[in-house]
């Protein structure tokens, strides 16, 4: 593995497997594969592959291929499709669990508990478990190599895990640190610590209702810090604003702040060797300047001995969350894309 590895979020199937593939997908497909990622990461929504306590998931759920309805679509067959095809383009998997099924989470007690919607709540571990082992099985039938796992996404915000703290107040102790080191632990006796990064922290500071990104760190056993593979950190170059009308940079010192503090709190832990950091959601979207920012973020993360790996998210844009490589339409890429191409290293399109 490269001292510094790239990395892309893609669901679509048709995105990422080599060979024949619906005639609009192929040009962009083949712009994924220029890329040659390292590693994809492979998000698992339990809520939409299991809805019920009265079915296992469905790993062969169908999809529509659309992007929230948006052509082009082509049919998939769910997780299995998209891990088949991670295989296939030679890149290792990194699985990462969100969104808890109403009957599989515990009643919260803590900050704004009334307002938790069921999918943030912390899920219980016989069904969280059971989740995990399902897909283990799943693997080992389909001859997947299931190379790396996250227990949860963005464990310090309450949209993905809640409540955050006892109190609305920033100088309440975290629940979520607890909350997300019994996942963890759950999923380290199911896939070994080492097969696991740890984290999957959003870039933010300590908050009333959130936990900061260092203080998540900071509050992890020491074991589960120093065994897992790397630590997973989200620090974007752009933000979405205004449920994706508009796109806001990030200033490099406020990512630079946050990736530093974490960097400072895993090394708090006295591991014997530098715990690598991996930038597991990043990107710039297409507003203008976003080549040249995210080139040089690239760099910058590329010069940090400590930062092993940027994971671009997405190729096919959310409409949503607007920071991808190409429009949902799948008709362009966008000048951010050179960046990745070339590592940060080449001439921006975009000047």
């Amino acid at each position: 593995m490269p001292a510094f590895a790239v990395g892309i979020t893609e669901s679509n199937p048709h995105l990422l497997a080599p060979g024949p593939q619906p005639a609009r997908f192929r040009r962009f497909r083949d712009a994924l594969a220029a890329l040659a990622p390292s590693y994809v990461r492979v998000l698992v929504d339990w809520s939409a592959i299991q809805p019920s306590a009265s079915a296992p998931p469905d790993w062969r759920v169908a999809g529509d291929g659309c992007d929230r309805g948006r052509p082009p679509c082509a049919p998939t067959h769910g997780i299995l499709d998209t891990l088949r095809a991670v295989q296939a383009r030679g890149a290792r998997p990194v699985i990462l669990f969100y969104g808890t099924p109403d009957w599989a989470g515990e009643q919260p007690s803590g900050c704004d508990r009334a307002a938790i919607a069921p999918r943030a709540r912390m899920p219980r571990p016989a069904p969280y478990r059971a989740l995990v082992r399902s897909l283990v099985a799943l693997g080992r039938a389909q001859h997947l190599d299931l190379a790396y796992w996250s227990a949860w996404n963005e464990p310090n915000l309450p949209v993905f895990l809640a409540p955050q703290r006892a109190a609305c107040d920033g100088s309440s102790p975290s629940l979520a640190v607890g909350e997300y080191t019994r996942l963890a632990r759950v999923l380290q006796r199911e896939v070994g610590l080492d097969h696991m990064v740890v984290g999957e922290a959003s870039g933010i500071g300590p908050h009333s209702s959130a936990t900061g990104a260092a203080e998540l760190a900071r509050g992890l056993p020491d074991d589960l810090v120093c065994g897992a593979a790397a630590w997973a950190q989200h620090a974007y170059v752009t933000v979405p604003r205004d449920q994706g009308r508009r796109q806001e940079a990030v200033p490099r010192s406020l990512t630079a702040g946050i990736v530093g503090d974490v960097e400072r709190a895993l090394d708090g832990h006295r591991c014997g060797h530098r715990v690598p950091v991996w930038i597991t959601e990043t990107g710039a979207g297409s507003r203008p300047g976003a080549c040249a920012a995210m080139a040089a973020q690239l760099r910058a993360w590329r010069a940090d001995p400590q930062v092993t790996a940027a994971f671009q998210y997405t190729l096919r844009e959310d409409p949503f969350f607007p920071t991808g490589l190409a429009d949902p339409g799948l008709t362009r890429l966008y000048p951010a894309y050179e960046a990745w191409r070339t590592r940060g290293a080449g001439p921006c399109p975009d000047g």
